[in-house]
């Protein structure tokens, strides 16, 4: 190989390395200008940026035990957390309890005593959770929430009438069976009793609008009372038994049935509409 043609040799190899080492200078300064700079995560919404304490709304409950309705008013303690003052008017259930419907479209409930009817007052604090993760149009919390919880408890049907514990439905000589009160029947000799309420719940706070309620919660609600109520029937017709007036009865002719229930605990799903100010 001639010496011209090994020097010819060498600068194609000497031009196509600086080419080489231009182009990777280039790309990493190109590079270096077109990255942006980083951005600081900015402080998720709440209602303190708005200037909005208070709120207000009306509350619909769905549980075991049937409906329940209600208020609230929320106070922003801060930017991710609320003080929940809530009551309610719901009705309060044994879980064995079976409602039955004639083809009249007459409904009884088989054993029930009393109806039962609360008023819980409950005081809870609601947390807002993931508020840097989730959207601001979808604000997860957990609540949890207790108070006292009077209740109404009032007869099912007129079982004063003859002291036998459950309601008479056959054949008692010269004694129509025992018709059971109407919902807004009985009251006279109801009477109230004190006991406790609370739930503990997840749901979330709908809506980039903070000025409007739209909350939905999911959780279990529980009601306790010391005492105990009697809301299925007591007693139960034994061997024996006969129609007879109750101290003519022989032994074991009324025997036990279902005893006082203190905790009642359900499953809820509650909705929320209202305004904040």
């Amino acid at each position: 190989m001639s010496n011209a043609m090994r020097h010819s040799i060498i600068a194609v190899a000497l031009f196509f390395f600086a080419g080489t080492v231009l182009a990777v200078t280039g790309v990493s300064h190109a590079q270096e200008r077109v990255e942006p700079d980083l951005l600081e995560i900015t402080e998720p919404l709440s209602p303190i940026d708005f200037d909005i304490r208070n709120g207000a709304g009306f509350r619909l409950q769905v549980n075991n035990f049937g409906f329940g309705a209600g208020a609230e008013y929320r106070r922003v303690l801060s930017r991710n957390r609320k003080m929940i003052l809530e009551f309610q008017i719901g009705n309060v259930k044994d879980e064995n309890e079976q409602t039955f419907q004639s083809n009249w479209g007459l409904s009884t409930i088989p054993n029930k005593y009393n109806r039962v009817m609360a008023f819980p007052l409950m005081l809870g604090v609601q947390q807002r959770f993931f508020a840097r993760t989730l959207s601001d149009n979808f604000r997860l919390f957990g609540q949890v929430s207790g108070g006292p919880s009077p209740a109404f408890v009032y007869p099912y049907y007129d079982h004063d009438r003859f002291g036998y514990g459950f309601r008479i439905t056959q054949g008692m000589v010269g004694v129509n069976v025992d018709p059971h009160y109407d919902p807004l029947e009985g009251w006279g000799d109801g009477e109230f009793i004190l006991g406790a309420a609370g739930h503990l719940s997840i749901g979330a706070n709908l809506g980039g609008d903070f000025g409007n309620i739209q909350t939905i919660r999911i959780g279990y609600f529980f009601h306790y009372f010391p005492n105990g109520i009697q809301v299925m029937e007591p007693k139960m017709p034994g061997p024996g038994f006969d129609f007879l007036p109750v101290d003519e009865l022989p032994d074991g002719a009324l025997q036990p049935a279902a005893g006082k229930q203190s905790f009642f605990g359900t499953p809820h799903i509650t909705f929320v509409f209202g305004s904040m100010w």
